[in-house]
């Protein structure tokens, strides 16, 4: 009997583009999760669904409780070891109690911007190597969870490392310091090879119509862990101390380690992958260094595929840079220009990191619920939204007189926080199933160089103006986010338009 159905032209294309059915590991199987009415049962269903975003979080707020101590850490290596200045001024500088201190105050935090170049150059170049062949090989075998655990591990050894350095204050200068935070980092993958496969991950068990939304939330966990972290920084530095910071934030990475690999299990994997299974060592360095990955890996972003995908990708990948770049740039100097410009501390900027958290948490709940839960906008118009509110904010945060101007700029940018989760499921849409691990390796190694050119240029830019307009850095991340705000708009353009198209009506299935 012959039917006839509706379809767009491009339904063959699609049928390739359909995710793994793939339910998240911790979850019973089924054909579908049951719809639960009760509010338990929806609890409890949400717990079943609870992957990778409790690590997320845990390793943003360890890292970045680790990286502001350090930062500290490293100020008062600058200070009494490597410039020998006394130790009256460099405790009046900690405590930014003295009026005359701008010059000492320049001179160290140039120095200790030197070395944040030096460190970026390392930490960036190793696991962008990593990522290439993390991705192709996880899609290979189905292994994921492996490399998240990993950095994790990588950030506890940066903890202990960090103690020796803090034990051996005066023997181990601020290079020391640098150079083994680098080695440790690098070579563990740091935040690039744990992103990226979370990431991954959850594309793999998702649908597309939930992938935003898990995605949504993953993307929350990380952009919490920051303020999160850098708000609880400057109080236990205040009341623990060095010693007692890295001891807390090694021990939440520990955690971090354990849940990670008993909690969450790798996705379920194809006969395919399975077939990589005990085959030795000699068989793990083939399929894992196989060149022809890396060539695999790249060509995903010139490919051709329905919808203008090389076009879409090539452009996305560029949105990439100019979103990552300004957020790496921002943090590496944020601490330093608060110091410089209102005299705080480590405590004044923690209360400033604990609202400037509360209103991001509101605006990134209310954007991932109403706009993308209930009203479903696209994801395009997520990114327009939150890039145009950054661009706001940078004003305020380059022109703030005085402290009550300068905490009104996170209320200004409350809804910057959807572009880059836009950004991910957008292009997790664009590809198939089987080429997720290579495109996040693609967009992570874009990432992690990112720091690699706009950290040094951050540093520098602010180095150089610090005396004349302190926060003119800030106005350079509007500048960089512009053009990220004509992308999103075009990408919504075509959305619309394509809404407008009337579907083909095809008989007999012709």
């Amino acid at each position: 009997m012959n039917t006839a159905r509706d379809v767009t032209p491009s339904d063959a294309k699609k049928a390739e583009l359909q995710p793994l059915q793939e339910k998240p590991p911790i979850i019973d199987d089924g054909d579908e999760l049951i719809k639960l009415e009760t509010f338990s049962g929806k609890y409890k269903n949400a717990l079943k669904n609870v992957t990778f975003e409790p690590t997320m979080f845990l390793f943003i707020l360890a890292a970045i409780i680790t990286m502001t101590t350090t930062q500290n850490l490293s100020l008062e290596k600058a200070c009494r070891v490597n410039l020998n200045f006394t130790n009256e001024i460099c405790s009046s500088l900690r405590q930014q109690n003295i009026e005359n201190q701008n010059q000492y105050e320049r001179e160290t935090q140039k120095l200790l911007a030197a070395a944040m170049r030096l460190k970026t150059y390392i930490t960036a170049t190793v696991p962008c190597l990593m990522a290439i062949f993390i991705g192709a090989w996880s899609d290979e075998t189905g292994h994921r969870k492996v490399f998240v655990i990993i950095p994790i591990v990588g950030q506890v050894l940066l903890n202990i490392n960090s103690i020796i350095n803090t034990y051996f204050f005066y023997e181990f200068p601020l290079e020391v310091l640098v150079l083994s935070e680098s080695i440790i980092e690098g070579f563990s993958g740091g935040w690039c090879v744990c992103f990226t496969t979370i990431f991954s991950y959850i594309s793999v068990i998702t649908t597309e119509k939930t992938r935003t939304f898990r995605l949504g939330i993953v993307n929350f966990c990380m952009t919490v862990g920051f303020p999160v972290g850098m708000g609880l920084s400057g109080v236990l530095l205040k009341n623990f101390g060095f010693y007692g910071c890295y001891a807390i934030a090694g021990s939440l990475q520990f955690i971090n380690m354990l849940y990670s690999s008993f909690a969450v299990k790798d996705p379920k994997r194809t006969p395919g992958q399975k077939k990589h299974d005990r085959k030795g060592v000699g068989h793990f360095f083939r399929t894992f260094f196989d060149l022809s990955n890396v060539k695999e890996t790249v060509t995903v972003v010139f490919k051709n595929g329905p919808n203008k995908r090389r076009l879409r990708m090539i452009v996305l990948l560029c949105v990439v840079t100019i979103l990552f770049g300004p957020m790496f740039g921002e943090i590496s100097i944020m601490y330093m220009s608060t110091r410089y410009r209102f005299n705080w501390d480590e405590v004044k900027f923690s209360i400033f990191q604990t609202y400037n958290f509360i209103v991001h948490t509101i605006g990134t709940i209310f954007s991932i619920t109403v706009f993308s839960k209930l009203l479903q906008w696209h994801d395009s118009m997520l990114g327009i939204i939150s890039t145009v509110s950054k661009i706001a904010a940078s004003f305020v945060y380059c022109f703030a007189p005085n402290e009550r101007i300068f905490y009104i700029a996170p209320a200004v940018e409350i809804l910057n926080g959807t572009s880059l989760l836009a950004l991910r499921s957008i292009t997790s849409k664009l590809v198939a199933p089987n080429e997720l691990g290579k495109v996040n390796s693609i967009f992570s190694l874009t990432e992690n160089l990112m720091p690699l050119v706009y950290v040094p240029l951050y540093t520098k830019v602010y180095t150089a103006t610090m005396e004349i307009l302190p926060g003119a850095v800030f106005l350079l991340g509007a500048a960089m986010t512009l053009p990220a705000v004509i992308v999103f708009i075009c990408l919504f353009v075509e959305h619309r338009k394509g809404l407008k198209k009337k579907p083909v009506k095809i008989e007999n299935g012709i």
